[in-house]
Formats: structure tokens, sequence, C-alpha cells
């Protein structure tokens, strides 16, 4: 479903948050690093073309802006990527194993307030100007004096670097849990963005990164990403990667089908007959990585009506909406992940799952007031049980499950109507809260339970309909007083036992106020064709997400 403001993975909308694992001190070596053999030495060969989805391609690499170039390679926006990296590369698939990158290692200290990371050395900027903890530093204070760009709602005191290799974050409260947001942003080079007048508009048209990846050529339809000679790690054995832009899923199969392009993160129907059997060489992995379902807008009826969401809940069959993009249905009533979360769900909610009863559905409605009139509909206070869906028309995964889901609750009486817009505007829509509901957003991969709670549902993170919330969380606009206290109080929490308490009570109030209606489990998509280049990741050996991004195409061989 989701995937950002820059699509993660075709087929999902999700805001560039990488909701992830909670980190402790990195030691993880780099991948990559160790011995690089003819790569070092200037061997390497082949480009890959990388088929990805965008309705109007533009020069712009600012990575803090939405709908730029950088979306193409699959970058949420906010987020490192090819050109620009992050401090580490947080790793949603293999748990736990997050990677150190431009920070070699990091600990925390004075009760989790103060966040300590050692930088790598030797790194240069692809215009030859050498990367130290300052060009850390000023990324960072150009977040927090532009709350526009900080998409990842870093919040912290102070910024330092103490020496050119360590920088030094403080903040207010205990911060571990948001580790992920923290140390995902991309980082600028302080020589070129400190003349930039306003960043909040600057294009970027000739992007300087540390990364494995620069610009080389540019068109309205693609552009071309040559290997950095000088990368600080072992470089890249493949020698470029083109990305070209498709209108939607469906032609961005079709590419991948004919051989016209590599390596892809798209939702492809009937993989098995339509891609898998065409070639020995292609390849279809699609990790799971968190929940979908339906996400209403709280402030606007009828989904404001708790009985109506339950109405929903109770009557919908969340096996045939699944089924309809090949997705397991959503099981555990906490919407958290299963079999991954057992260990986080409450002992009330152990074994607890969704149970389709449309009788039950009905009767909900009834005992709310509602009254079933002669179109078919309920209908309360002169008004009929309607509502509307917004979605990107290129994400068919999206409408294959949405048509399944407008049957389903026409059954139970209630009518769904399909609003389709742009990939583009999708994220300015839902940020605002001008939607009645919509699918694909704005749940991210969260390795955590506390991660997957925050990002949808903390009233804390609450925003009036119509002021635009930055780091699009809560677009639900869910308020709830005891909620709000307990993610408040969840920082404080010094033991295991301690988070698990406040846990189990945020997972009563999800239960008891459904405030969005989990369906299904959704995965990462990744294709791709050994044809040309191995090392993928796969089932067998998931050391990282299978969407386009560096980490692999840095473990990438041609062949």
């Amino acid at each position: 479903m989701t995937t950002s403001q820059s699509p993660i993975a075709s087929g999902m909308t999700r805001r560039g948050l990488l909701a992830g694992a909670l980190a402790g001190a990195g030691t993880l070596a780099l991948y990559g690093c160790g011995p690089s053999g003819g790569a070092a030495s200037g061997g390497g060969s082949g480009t890959l073309t990388v088929a990805g989805q965008s309705d109007n391609l533009t020069k712009v690499f600012n990575p803090f802006l939405a709908n730029t170039a950088q979306g193409l390679t699959y970058t949420s926006q906010g987020s490192g990527g090819f050109i620009y990296e992050p401090l580490v590369q947080i790793n949603t698939v293999n748990i736990g194993h997050d990677i150190p990158w431009l920070a070699k290692a990091w600990r925390w200290s004075d009760g989790n307030k103060t966040l300590t990371l050692d930088l790598q050395s030797g790194v240069k900027w692809t215009d030859g100007q050498p990367f130290s903890a300052d060009d850390v530093v000023f990324t960072y204070t150009m977040l927090k004096k532009n709350a526009g760009l900080n998409l990842l709602g870093v919040e912290f005191t102070g910024v330092t670097a103490p020496t050119p290799t360590q920088v030094v974050f403080s903040f207010p409260q205990p911060s571990e849990q948001f580790f992920t947001n923290i140390v995902s942003a991309p980082i600028v080079s302080q020589h070129i963005w400190s003349k930039v007048k306003d960043p909040t508009k600057y294009t970027d048209d000739d992007p300087i990164g540390t990364g494995p990846f620069k610009l080389s050529q540019f068109s309205a339809q693609s552009f071309l990403l040559v290997r950095n000679e000088e990368y600080w790690q072992p470089m890249a054995q493949i020698k470029a990667l083109r990305f070209v832009a498709y209108k939607d899923n469906e032609s961005m199969t079709n590419a991948l089908v004919q051989g016209q392009a590599d390596w892809g993160g798209t939702y492809i129907a009937n993989a098995d007959k339509t891609y898998l059997s065409r070639s020995k060489n292609n390849n279809y992995w699609a990790p799971l990585a968190g929940t979908d379902g339906l996400i209403p807008n709280l402030e606007r009826w009828p989904l404001s009506d708790i009985a109506v969401r339950r109405a929903i809940s109770l009557g919908v069959n969340r096996k045939q909406v699944g089924a309809a993009t090949d997705s397991p249905p959503a099981t555990s009533v906490t919407g958290l992940p299963m079999p991954a979360y057992t260990s986080s769900i409450a002992p009330a909610y152990q074994g607890a799952d969704f149970e389709q009863d449309v009788t039950k559905a009905h009767q909900t409605l009834t005992d709310a007031g509602y009254t079933k009139a002669g179109d078919g509909y309920y209908h309360k206070g002169g008004k009929r049980v309607e509502f509307s869906i917004s979605f990107p028309s290129a994400y068919t995964d999206i409408a294959s499950r949405v048509q399944v889901l407008v049957s389903q609750l026409k059954d139970i009486g209630i009518k769904l109507n399909i609003d389709t817009t742009t990939v583009n505007d999708i994220n300015g829509i839902t940020a605002k809260g001008d939607f009645d509901s919509t699918m694909g957003y704005p749940v991210n991969s969260a390795p955590r339970a506390f991660s997957y709670y925050n990002d949808t549902i903390n009233p804390n993170l609450y925003y009036p309909i119509g002021k635009a919330t930055p780091t699009f969380q809560n677009i639900e606009r869910f308020q709830n007083a005891e909620a709000a206290q307990l993610f408040k109080e969840y920082p404080n929490a010094t033991t295991d036992a301690q988070r698990q308490q406040i846990l189990d009570g945020i997972e009563k109030i999800f239960v008891d106020n459904l405030p969005w209606i989990p369906m299904f489990y959704w995965g990462s998509y990744g294709n791709w064709s050994t044809a040309k280049a191995t090392g993928f990741p796969t089932p067998q050996n998931p050391y990282f997400s299978p969407v386009p991004n560096p980490v692999v195409a840095l473990r990438l061989k041609p062949v």
C-alpha cells in the first residue's frame, strides 16, 4: 500500500517516514566493505534499467521536496538515497540489522537524551570537497529552521560537532524510540547549501552528494546515474542505473515482462503467470512490511461515527480484499502485522482476530439509529451512509482492492465512491484532511509496535482540517486524551515491562475506538532480472528490501 511522498514501491503512497527498529550501538559491517575486486580497480560493467513511476518528471533533486526526480529512484521525500546518504540505513526486512553508513557507530547516554554518532573518515562529496561532521550539523540545523523540510519529524534541542568525525544530538526527552527517524535524513553539503537563500524552493538540478551514484544525463522520460568512482566505500560493480518513468503499475509491469527494465518495485498482478514464467531470470518478492486498510478522516461523517467504522470492520471479508492483490488478510484486532508482532500483543488480545459477521454489522448500524431505505443503503438524519475513497489512479493494486470493497460495503448498506487522483496530489490531499477515506496511506513499514501506532494514531500529532501535517502522521485526525498521555509517557519508560504496559494501553484504545480499519498485510514489492546482474536479496537471503535502493545496488555483480 503505502510508501511515501515519493513511492517506495509503486502502489504505495506512503509518507516519507521510515518507522523502524530501535537500534543500539552501531557495530554492523558495511555492506560492500572488504576487498572490492575488480570494482575497486575500475572494473565492473553494465547499466541496469530501473522502472519507476512519475506523473511529471522534472529536474529537481532537492531531497526534501515533494514530487521531485528523486522519487523515481524509490527514495522517500526527506530520506537518504542513491545521491544523498543518511547516517544509518534502516533495515525493514532483516529487523534489528540496521546498517552503519555515514555514521559507523552510535551510542545513547544521559537517559537516552543524548545521541553520539561517530562518522566515517575519508568521505568526499562528488565535487571533491571533504565531508565532515559540520555537514551533518548544518543539515539538521537547516531542518530545524525549516519545519516544512523536516519530514521525519526530528525534534532535538541541539546538534554539535565536537570533532570532524563526531556528532552529538541532545533531546528534550528520552528519544531512542525515534532513532530511525533521526538517522534517516539525507545529509547535504554545507559548502553548497549554505549559499541557498531558500531551501524550500531550491531545485538542486546539479546534485552533489556523497552517495554511490551521481547524476549524468537527464530527460523528460528518464535519467542516468553513473557510479561514483571516488566513493568512500568500495564502489558499485555495475556502472550505471537508468531510471525510466512510467505512468502506472501496468506500464511498469509491461516493461519488466518485456525485458525493457531490469529492476523495479511494483505490484504485478498474477506474477507467476505474467512475469515469473516468462524467464528463469525473473524474480518477484514482496517481504511483509506492514498493515493497510481503510484509512478514514475522523472529522467527516459518516466515518466519524464509530458505529459505521465497526459495521465496516464486521461486514468486510478481509480474505477477499487481500486476495485482490495476493495479500494476506489482517488478523489481529490490534492491527499489528502478524505473526511478526506476536510478542507485542497485549494478553487481552492474544489470539483475538477479526471475524466477518454481516448480521452483526447490520445490527450495529440499526442499534445506532440507522435505517435502511428503499435505495438499499442505510440513512440517518436524512443522509445516506456514503463516502468516497481517494487514491492515485496509477496504483492499480489499490484499485483492485477498492473494487472489492465497493461491492462488499454495498452488501451491508454502505455506499463507497471511488475518487482517484494523481500520485503527485495524494499526499497534499491527505495531509490537509481533504478526503473522506484513503488506502495505501499513511502506514509505513514499522519494525516496532510503538512506531506503528505512533505514526498512525498519536493524538499529539493532530492537525486541524485544512492545516497540513508536515510529517503525514495521524492523517485520520484521531483525538483521545488517554492515548495522548500514553504516547507522552512511553519515552520515559525505563524497562521493557513498562514499555509493554503502555503499549497494552494503546492497543486497547485502538481496539475500542477503531481509528482506522486494518484489512490486509502488505509487502515491499521487488521485481528484478538476473540476466545482467546478480546479488539481489531473496527470501533465502533477506539481507535488505528488494525495492530499488543503494544498499542492494552496491551488492550487485554484473553477469
